[in-house]
């Protein structure tokens, strides 16, 4: 049995759909911090749970040791549901073997079905499986606020993508494909899933606004949705 490191996003929902020809998904695992990430809103998650018809657990991850916090927590969730593999959209080693090192001594197997592929790779599956998801944060120094407005809240895919970096050399001579990662890997984007073949309702955002918020990591741009809802296919 398997759990889905899940986040909404299109990474972690062609995870799912990858793995689902041959492990049985019993549950979607979203780790969270004290505040709500504002690239994966709990409400849309919970409603895309609801579309999938698979339950959503929610752990709770805290500091200062939070490689612990996590081991704890894949240990609660496989004592809680029996589950064996814990599923995870990374392409990346971004986080240095954290993950790696999160699943060491629980008994909890990580599997990556999309570790090291191709960018490419990556969106044309996101195509063959009809995963549609809207953009819902930007990093602005990787994508300027010219395209990050052009981006976010926008159903997306890689062609939609290509002719807004087209767009934006054009207009600014800077060709942003020289450092920007097409999936968002490197955190340069975030987005939600809207519709795939596994919902059983699509979910959508409403008139939503474009807000900047400055971190300690930098400044983002990020979709706020307005109301959330299930809708029939």
């Amino acid at each position: 049995m398997a759990a889905i490191a899940f986040t909404g996003g299109k990474d972690s929902v062609l995870a799912l759909h990858l793995v689902s020809r041959y492990l049985d998904p019993l549950v979607l695992v979203s780790f969270q911090g004290a505040h709500d990430f504002k690239a994966h809103k709990h409400e849309w998650m919970r409603l895309q749970a609801e579309s999938l018809a698979i339950p959503l657990a929610v752990k709770q991850i805290t500091g200062p040791d939070y490689e612990e916090s996590y081991r704890q927590a894949i240990r609660a969730l496989a004592a809680d549901h029996k589950i064996t593999k814990l599923v995870t959209g990374d392409i990346e080693n971004v986080g240095e073997g954290f993950m790696d090192r999160a699943v060491r001594d629980t008994g909890v197997e990580l599997v990556r079905p999309l570790w090291k592929m191709p960018r490419t790779e990556v969106l044309d599956l996101l195509r063959s499986f009809n995963i549609v998801y809207v953009v819902t944060l930007t990093r602005l120094d990787k994508l300027p606020k010219p395209i990050s407005e052009r981006l976010l809240g926008h159903v997306s895919n890689h062609e939609y993508l290509l002719e807004q970096f087209a767009w934006y050399k054009r207009t600014f001579d800077v060709d942003l494909l020289d450092t920007v990662d097409l999936a968002g890997e490197f955190g340069e984007m975030h987005s939600m899933v809207r519709d795939c073949p596994m919902f059983r309702f699509q979910v959508v955002h409403g008139n939503g606004a474009n807000l900047v918020t400055q971190t300690q990591f930098g400044s983002y741009m990020y979709l706020e949705p307005g109301e959330l809802r299930l809708v029939p296919k």
